[in-house]
């Protein structure tokens, strides 16, 4: 039989509430485990999932930890950071969630959105540069001039969406880069804002 130290309960819960209060965000499992001093991640997401389960605390559906209402300022979407996209030549799409944010509604919308890193200076002529932030909204279609987040067979890449003669184009907006032929893309997402790293 596993035993519960109530201790550890209440130390868990006093360290989200602490971490929230000052970085505007949940802590992950990780910093849990090192801010409580556990052996293992499998012991913060043990003491995790008993809070939620006495209703103390709430995952979203990626498994992270919702921040209080109380600590947002108006209404928020929850995006996940899913990864690095090409801004040069296209590469592996990282699937893996890195991390889930909080984003205001007010500037950012209420449609299901991601964040990716833009690697590369294709798309600078729209002014994605690299290192950026780019939030996109989640969805399988384009119109043409869009700027969309594109799988190529199975790598990921940043571009602006043309048709032409009844074929598709994935622009770069940098005249030293070529159009790609991507008659079999799959729309990922299309960029609607750019956080600028200085």
């Amino acid at each position: 039989m596993k035993v519960i130290s109530e201790d550890k309960v209440i130390k868990v819960l006093d360290f989200i509430r602490q971490f929230q209060k000052k970085e505007g965000r949940s802590p992950s499992f990780r910093q849990i485990a090192k801010g409580c001093s556990f052996p293992s991640l499998a012991t913060a997401q043990k003491y995790v999932n008993i809070l939620q389960k006495r209703g103390m605390l709430e995952k979203n559906s990626f498994g992270k930890i919702i921040i209080p209402s109380n600590l947002s300022k108006g209404k928020t979407i929850i995006a996940p950071l899913v990864g690095t996209i090409a801004c040069g030549t296209p590469i592996l799409a990282e699937e893996n969630i890195e991390e889930t944010f909080q984003l205001p509604t007010s500037i950012f919308g209420n449609s299901k959105s991601m964040l990716l890193h833009a690697s590369g200076d294709s798309m600078i002529g729209v002014g994605i540069n690299d290192g950026d932030l780019i939030v996109a909204t989640v969805c399988d279609t384009a119109d043409d001039g869009d700027i969309v987040i594109a799988l190529i067979e199975g790598s990921a890449t940043v571009k602006t969406l043309h048709r032409r003669n009844g074929h598709i184009y994935l622009h770069p907006e940098n005249p030293k880069y070529k159009d790609i032929p991507a008659d079999n893309v799959a729309i990922q997402g299309i960029v609607k804002h750019v956080i600028h790293s200085f």
